[in-house]
C-alpha cells in the first residue's frame, strides 16, 4: 500500500488524539520558526492540517500540501470550521513539489518524513522552493545516532504496523542530508514527546491489525533493554503498552 492509499484510508483518524501525540514538536516549529505576519509558508504533508492552522495565524499566507485528497479534505474542513481565511491546499507529492523557485519564506514538515520514498528529493525540493535566507523546519519521528540495533527495531516496528513507513532518520543523518544540498543547519536537537502513545491505539489509527499487530506487540515484549529505556516502554495495568517514541527537531537556512 503506498502512502496515497494508506493516508487517504486514515484520514478521520487524525484527530486532536494523534495531534497531542507530537503536540510538543510543534510547539518547537512555532517558538522557532522566526515568522513574521509577511511570510508566505508552505507545509509539505501537511495531512489534516494541524501544522498550517497552528501556522495561520503568524504568516500572511499558508498553503498546505498533502499526497491524500483525503487527508486535504479534513483540513478544509478544520480550516472553515475555525474560520482561517488565509489557507490553500493542494494535492501532490513532497518529491515534487508543484512550485515555482523561491516561492516561499517558510517550508515546514511535522511527522511526515518518515514515509517519504525519496527523503533528498524532499530536501532539494524543500531548498529549490524557498527565498534566499528561507527557513526549513522539521519534526519527525526519529533514532539515536550510533545505536544500529535501534535503529533497526524501531523502524522494523514501524514497518509493520504501517507499510507506508520507509524509515526514520537519526539527527545525524537529518545533518548530512540537509547540509549536502546547500542547507546551512541552524539547530537539530532532540524533542521527544511529553504524552506517551498507547500502543493499541497508535496501531488502530494505521488499521494495524492481524498478524502484524501480533507482530509488533511480540516485538514490544521482547524488546531489548536499552529500547526501553531509550524509548520509555512500559507495561500498564491494564495490559496494553505505553511508549515514547525519539523525535528530531531541526531549522535549516537556504543561503
Amino acid at each position: 500500500m503506498n502512502s496515497q492509499e494508506q493516508f487517504d484510508r486514515q484520514a478521520s483518524h487524525y484527530n486532536s488524539e494523534w495531534n497531542q501525540w507530537s503536540e510538543s514538536s510543534l510547539e518547537w516549529l512555532l517558538n522557532h520558526s522566526e515568522a513574521r505576519i509577511t511570510d508566505r509558508l508552505l507545509d509539505v504533508a501537511t495531512g489534516t492540517g494541524f501544522t498550517a492552522l497552528a501556522f495561520a495565524p503568524r504568516v500572511a499566507e499558508v498553503v498546505g500540501l498533502d499526497v491524500s485528497n483525503g487527508m486535504l479534505d479534513q483540513a478544509r474542513s478544520r480550516a472553515t470550521d475555525s474560520g482561517t481565511q488565509n489557507t490553500s491546499w493542494q494535492q501532490a507529492p513532497a518529491e515534487k513539489l508543484p512550485f515555482a523557485d523561491a516561492s516561499f519564506d517558510l517550508v515546514t514538515c511535522r511527522v511526515a518524513p518518515h514515509h517519504f520514498v525519496d527523503i533528498r528529493a524532499f530536501v532539494s525540493e524543500a531548498l529549490r522552493v524557498l527565498r534566499s535566507g528561507g527557513r526549513l523546519l522539521v519534526a519527525d519521528t526519529s533514532v539515536p545516532d550510533g545505536l544500529p540495533h535501534l535503529d533497526e527495531w524501531q523502524n522494523r516496528v514501524e514497518w509493520l504496523r504501517d507499510r507506508s513507513h520507509v524509515r526514520n532518520y537519526s539527527p545525524g543523518e537529518w545533518s548530512t542530508m540537509l547540509t549536502a544540498v546547500g542547507f546551512a543547519v541552524e539547530q537539530i536537537e532532540r524533542c521527544d514527546e511529553a504524552k506517551p502513545i498507547r500502543l493499541q491505539d497508535w496501531m488502530a489509527k494505521s488499521g494495524c491489525t492481524g498478524d502484524a499487530a501480533e507482530q509488533v506487540e511480540q516485538m514490544f515484549r521482547d524488546a531489548p533493554h536499552d529500547a526501553r529505556r531509550e524509548f520509555s516502554i512500559e507495561q500498564l495495568a491494564d495490559g496494553d503498552v505505553a511508549f515514547k517514541w525519539m523525535r528530531v527537531v531541526l531549522a535549516a537556512r537556504k543561503p
